[in-house]
């Protein structure tokens, strides 16, 4: 059933969200926490609400880099360490299921290694134990392997993207072509494909294929912004924007074969149904997953692959991430331009503090809160400024216009009618039923966490539209004039030279057929007066 919201979202809301913040930073040449001073002062603050989120949700992804670090030294080793009961991290309840053993259970071994072994979770969110030495160790090694490929900037990670970008194609395929030769794997490509009317009715799984649209594009966390403000500005940003999403949501699909076809071999392997096999969040990755690669021949091999890939894709979103922080904090604070190294290895030693608090042996549960609440309320509602900022104050025809000029292609009506209606009434709509069906946070078989954790959750979210508020109140503060020429003032940026030489143009050649001499010298900003015209 998700991948029919999945797909909506995608083509609704994925596509036109990823098309508009791609030609929004290409247009002005800058990153989030200065653009939308550009697009509409009084919602300036925008970008600072998308990289409060990056911030929360990078935070938490660094520490999965550091779980994928602890199984990939244990991909060594042979046997593989949770393939086995009577370990000293297994309890007395460890069972290794076979087809033989249907009528007994018990937990896997593979899910005991993740929990007793890795994370030494503890049974309470109360219980925060000490540190897990073994994580932070990794955690640590995690962050100077993401500074190393980001310290020398743009250029410098652009070629670790090479590597980084392509390899796990090359794994994704190489395991693709393993799954679908196993017993068993029609059955699990069956349970990927079916779907289940009864989860559509749930603003649940609408709301987490919007927020899983969001993850997979990066849209409305500000990478897209900051890498479009290096572009060439006469770059075709609609067709760009078309192709990434659709390769990269192709390649999500694609993933979900790779996933299931070994999971249907693994129900097969057991004598159990997938639904019995299959895990949600972490645990499929972290325990499914690997149970079932440990059961083909040459197990250590597809461990130690699957979880380079891994770490390949971790590279990537990192550095994403701490571009967009960095250059957004020395595009506010010009004067640290000069300093970005320093400004970088601030912020990674700065999230690696915060990281510490989800490798405790309680540690779990706050990295749940974080996975939780960076990514929910909160961003939609950032979106949906975003939207209102772009095409309702500086105008979505406006903005059309400005891209069909600059790429010398026309904007087509289906981009229109998304930014002006069909994005933001979606995300609107799937904000309302998540906020009425909205259910605390939990754990474990849907416990509730104690009241701190809702609390602190809450505050990540308002922290997150703080970002969007506090500068709007502060500008409306220091602006002078009535209450109404301030908030006109704000919310309406008149045209610039650049839009209004264009319109110019426009009209003498609507008024004449032949093309007088350009009035401005032999070009204007960085287009011929042909071109523009």
């Amino acid at each position: 059933a998700f991948l029919v919201p999945y797909l909506i979202f995608l083509f609704i809301c994925g596509i036109p969200l990823m098309a508009l913040e791609l030609s929004v930073g290409q247009y002005f040449r800058k990153g989030p926490t200065t653009v939308f001073y550009s697009i509409c002062p009084l919602l300036g603050g925008t970008g600072y609400a998308m990289l409060t989120s990056l911030f929360l949700s990078g935070t938490c992804y660094v520490v999965i880099f550091a779980w994928v670090l602890f199984f990939l030294i244990s991909s060594f080793m042979n046997p593989l360490p949770w393939t086995t009961c009577g370990n000293s991290w297994n309890t007395e309840n460890c069972f290794a299921r076979n087809g033989s053993d249907l009528n007994m259970s018990g937990i896997p071994p593979s899910q005991e290694f993740y929990d007793h072994r890795v994370l030494q979770i503890t049974d309470h969110p109360n219980k925060f134990g000490p540190l897990n030495w073994e994580l932070a160790l990794l955690l640590l090694a995690a962050w100077v392997m993401i500074y190393f490929c980001v310290f020398r900037g743009i250029k410098w990670s652009g070629k670790v993207v090479y590597f980084t970008a392509t390899f796990p194609y090359l794994v994704l395929i190489i395991l693709f072509f393993r799954g679908i030769t196993l017993d068993g794997a029609g059955n699990g490509i069956n349970y990927y494909l079916k779907v289940d009317g009864s989860q559509l009715s749930l603003a649940r799984t609408w709301g987490n294929a919007g927020t899983q649209i969001f993850y997979s594009l990066g849209t409305a966390f500000g990478p897209l912004i900051t890498f479009a403000s290096y572009n060439r500005r006469s770059n075709n940003v609609i067709r760009d924007a078309t192709i990434i999403s659709l390769v990269n949501c192709g390649t999500s699909f694609f993933s979900g074969f790779v996933v299931f076809s070994v999971i249907g071999y693994l129900a097969n392997q057991q004598g159990l149904p997938v639904s019995k096999v299959v895990n949600q969040g972490p645990g499929l990755v972290f325990s499914v997953y690997p149970a079932a690669l440990a059961t083909l021949p040459g197990a250590n091999f597809w461990s130690i692959i699957f979880f380079l890939m891994l770490i390949t894709l971790g590279l990537d979103s990192s550095m994403a991430t701490m571009e967009s922080l960095s250059s957004g904090i020395t595009d506010a604070c010009p004067k640290l331009q000069p300093r970005k190294t320093w400004v970088t290895l601030g912020i990674a030693i700065f999230m690696f503090l915060i990281g510490l608090t989800s490798v405790t042996t309680g540690g779990f549960y706050i990295f749940n809160l974080f996975n939780w609440y960076s990514a929910g309320i909160g961003l939609f509602v950032t979106t949906v400024f975003e939207i209102v900022a772009v095409s309702y104050f500086y105008g979505g025809n406006r903005f059309a216009k400005n891209i069909g000029r600059v790429i010398n292609k026309p904007i087509w009506l289906y981009w229109k009618v998304c930014w002006y209606f069909l994005t933001p009434a979606m995300i609107l709509v799937v904000l309302l039923f998540s906020t009425i069906n909205y259910y605390p946070i939990v754990y474990g078989n849907n416990i509730p966490y104690p009241w701190w954790g809702e609390f602190v959750g809450w505050l990540m979210t308002i922290g997150i539209l703080c970002g969007i508020f506090i500068p709007a109140i502060y500008q409306l503060i220091v602006t002078k004039g009535t209450i109404k020429e301030r908030f006109i003032k704000l919310a309406f940026v008149p045209k610039t030279e650049e839009e209004m030489k264009a319109d110019l143009a426009c009209n003498m050649n609507v008024g004449d057929q032949t093309l007088p001499p350009p009035p401005y010298g032999s070009s204007y900003s960085m287009y011929s007066y042909e071109s523009t015209v």
